[in-house]
């Protein structure tokens, strides 16, 4: 179990367990209020505010106002990426300069997929009229899942400073 959000309203911690839904959300998870409410936050990718069953207005207020500050939210959507990294919920593929990320890869109904073009990330590497040198394409090998960065991370084998990250819940889920 993770609190991942203490104390919304006071006394009630949001979180989630090891075995969850395949699916973004939040349940109560303190020891009196446990599992008694849920909410989910993502549906087919898009981010989205909905009770799963019915929540008292005071509390589903607070907990909407709280959500709607977007580093609140952030937060919640990395730790999310790295539940679902951890359980193999997402998926890379790399072809030219185009990875493809599939989420949920082998749950039916629940998997979606995005694209990300490394050329808009590193112009200096693809763009013909860059005055950057040497151009070396990034590799498929040089490119990975960072649980840690709640990101894409490439050139993995480098000195931490060296590595460029591609944060996931920037591309993972749209408005």
């Amino acid at each position: 179990m993770a609190v991942i959000l203490p104390n919304v309203p006071k006394g009630i911690n949001w979180g989630w367990y090891s075995r969850e839904d395949t699916r973004m959300h939040l349940q109560t998870v303190d020891s009196k209020n446990r599992n008694v409410y849920k909410v989910w936050l993502e549906k087919n990718g898009n981010r989205i505010f909905e009770p799963a069953a019915a929540i008292p207005a005071k509390i589903l207020g607070k907990l909407e106002a709280v959500l709607k500050a977007k580093p609140r939210r952030e937060n919640i959507e990395g730790r999310w990426v790295e539940f679902m990294i951890e359980k193999g919920w997402l998926e890379l593929r790399m072809r030219g300069t185009l990875i493809t990320l599939i989420a949920y890869p082998h749950v039916p109904g629940s998997r979606f997929t995005r694209t990300v073009d490394l050329a808009d990330y590193l112009g200096g590497i693809y763009d013909p009229d860059s005055k950057m040198w040497p151009k070396e394409p990034v590799q498929p090998h040089q490119v990975v899942l960072s649980r840690a960065m709640a990101a894409i991370e490439i050139w993995p084998e480098q000195e931490e400073s060296r590595r460029h990250h591609i944060f996931l819940p920037d591309i993972l889920w749209e408005d």
